[in-house]
């Protein structure tokens, strides 16, 4: 059954829009939780990893007590960026490259260059701007807004449901990471990501054999997915063997805004959306494998990501063609399809209250 109204969706300029796209990065990006790295690549004080999130360039480091803090990657003097990539601070202290001005693992002025300059400098008045840093699975998610709701709020029930997966989370580690850039809107690839109508016609060599299409499940949990996916007999070739097991479920799930994990038999994806403007996005596709799974089947690069290609092109082409046709005045959605399509609903509605 079809859920019919005389128009649905988001007006064809939510997509193409910059002033649009622009707003999402003041009142969206900079006000919720997302991933920046796993922990286990910052173990030792010091050690820390740049990020940035819309529009607000934040760090992530290792503080001497072991626990991790965020911050805002600019320094309060003049706005300089204080650390780039990933690294270790020397000597426990964060060095501005601009005036020299030094700073504790916990954010707070330790010195300046020439101080005779500065008579009416209080140090202990300044600091730099705190972040919201939290773990879940071994994720390190930040949130640019140090008031905000926690993470724990945030995640509402998604880590109950994807504690199903056979794995330990923590035990996960990154053996493959590559990206493609698309001229496309990254609200139309999370509305792909979340329907599963499309399975059978644009996967019907892949996933619309693998997957039991007919009784995929998408069950909203605070702002984001749980998608159950049960699995068929017909495994589909080498490539979809390291997917799961015939009669299994799957349990998938979306983050709002920007990031999608995929648990399969062999491995973990983890898609990762970064908005470059209105009309283009680069699509992170990160693997890791527990010990374990390493060990059952050591990741081969040229075969994985090869499956993968075929798999995103076929999505790639069709949202592709979608953004094309937003400029035209025939663009509208009237319809969405019970069940198989409200995960595009639930988004639109989350994304409402930010823009």
């Amino acid at each position: 059954m079809l859920l019919q109204t005389k128009e649905l969706g988001l007006p064809a300029k939510y997509y193409t829009d910059s002033d649009i796209f622009a707003k999402e990065m003041k009142t969206l990006w900079r006000n919720t939780w997302q991933l920046v790295g796993r922990q286990e690549t910052i173990p030792e004080p010091g050690d820390y990893l740049t990020y940035t999130l819309g529009e607000e360039p934040i760090f992530v480091v290792r503080a001497t007590d072991g626990s991790l803090k965020a911050m805002h990657n600019l320094c309060p003097h003049r706005g300089a960026k204080l650390l780039e990539g990933e690294g270790n601070c020397a000597h426990h202290k964060i060095t501005c490259p601009y005036h020299a001005w030094t700073y504790n693992l916990d954010g707070h002025l330790l010195g300046i260059t020439k101080p005779k300059l500065f008579p009416n400098l209080d140090k202990s008045q300044i600091r730099l701007l705190s972040a919201q840093v939290g773990i879940w699975g071994g994720f390190i998610f930040v949130n640019p807004d140090a008031n905000g709701e926690s993470l724990d709020d945030y995640l509402a029930g998604m880590p109950a449901f994807l504690e199903h997966y056979d794995q330990d989370w923590n035990s996960l580690r990154e053996v493959d990471r590559w990206f493609y850039d698309q001229p496309i809107n990254w609200k139309l690839i999370v509305e792909n990501y979340v329907e599963d109508y499309h399975f059978e016609i644009v996967h019907n060599q892949g996933f619309g054999t693998v997957y039991d299409s007919d009784n995929i499940r998408s069950l909203p949990t605070g702002r984001h997915l749980r998608i159950e996916v049960p699995y068929t007999n017909n495994q589909g070739g080498e490539f979809f063997t390291s997917f799961s097991e015939a009669g299994k479920v799957s349990h998938q799930g979306y983050i709002f805004p920007n990031m999608m994990l995929n648990p399969h038999k062999k491995f973990l994806s983890v898609f990762h959306l970064i908005p470059l403007d209105a009309g283009h996005t680069r699509v992170e596709i990160i693997i890791y494998q527990s010990p374990a799974q390493f060990a059952g089947i050591p990741y081969r690069f040229q075969e994985f990501r090869q499956g993968f290609h075929v798999l995103m092109e076929e999505d790639f082409s069709i949202v592709r063609q979608i953004q094309a046709g937003l400029h035209s005045r025939a663009y509208k959605v009237t319809q969405f399809a019970e069940e198989h399509e409200l995960g595009i609903t639930h988004f639109q509605n989350v994304l409402s209250k930010y823009i």
